[in-house]
């Protein structure tokens, strides 16, 4: 210890003798500089005690991110309070009423059939459409109505129904020589007519319509047994039959808005 004690105090006095200006070296100088005193010894210094280890610096840990702000959820909205009056219950939506579906059409009835000229059935759908056909002259109109009326009346006679054509016939009706003011008595004196007569074996081929007139230059002036005086009279037609190649000649006469036969002979 009284080593370490010596070497201290020396390095401590080393620099401030450092520092001190020399002596004066001439006699007067050094007689008149006094004789230092003896300096006391210093007191010895303590023993500096080992300095303790400083702490350890704790090295200072990252800082933990901040955990990130949850973003707040939207609020609940609040519970509707049940009220406590009874709740209607809400009307079914109406349906909307459905298109009504179109009316079908009802097909136009079909036409029976009708007799041709050799007594078999003819399709009316076979014939002209009457709209189709150009306009006609009245002289065209008048034979075409009575050409129908004079078929009606051949196709009678041939199967014997009297009865349905005496209904279609002008009154008073000449019948040959003779004349019949009603048709009852007309039926009864043709039906013994026709027993005389193979009607089933004769057959109506075609009738031509044309006026009077026409008749008399073409065929001659009507049979005298008729017994008609016709010269007077106008707006006369005459439908003759071909019936099995022997003629048969029905005449008409105006009768209101159509003409009807009031004669016949062959």
């Amino acid at each position: 210890m009284r080593r370490w004690s010596l070497a201290l105090i020396f390095s401590l006095a080393s620099p401030a003798l450092a520092q001190a200006p020399a002596a004066p070296t001439t006699p007067e100088a050094a007689e008149a500089a006094p004789t230092p005193a003896p300096e006391s010894p210093a007191p010895a210094a303590a023993t500096p005690e080992p300095a303790a280890p400083a702490p350890a610096t704790a090295t200072p840990e990252p800082a933990a991110p901040a955990p990130a702000t949850p973003t707040p959820a939207p609020a609940a909205p609040p519970p509707r309070q049940r009220s406590s009056a009874p709740v209607a219950p809400t009307p079914a939506p109406t349906p909307a009423p459905a298109a009504p579906a179109p009316t079908p059409t009802p097909a136009a009835p079909a036409s029976p059939p009708t007799p041709g000229p050799d007594g078999m059935l003819v399709d009316p759908k076979s014939f002209p459409n009457p709209n189709s056909q150009p306009q006609l002259s009245r002289a065209e109109l008048i034979r075409r109505d009575i050409q129908d009326d004079a078929r009606f009346l051949f196709q009678s006679l041939i199967t014997g129904d009297v009865r349905s054509a005496s209904n279609e016939l002008f009154y008073p009706f000449q019948l040959e020589d003779k004349r019949y003011a009603t048709p009852e008595e007309l039926v009864v004196a043709w039906v013994k007519q026709l027993r005389l007569k193979r009607t089933d074996l004769i057959t109506l081929y075609d009738i031509e319509v044309l006026p009077l007139a026409e008749m008399e230059k073409k065929y001659g002036k009507a049979p005298t047994r008729l017994g008609m005086d016709l010269r007077n009279e106008k707006d006369l037609w005459a439908a003759v039959g071909n019936l099995s190649g022997r003629p048969g000649i029905f005449l008409f006469r105006p009768y209101r808005d159509e003409y009807r036969a009031f004669a016949y002979t062959d």
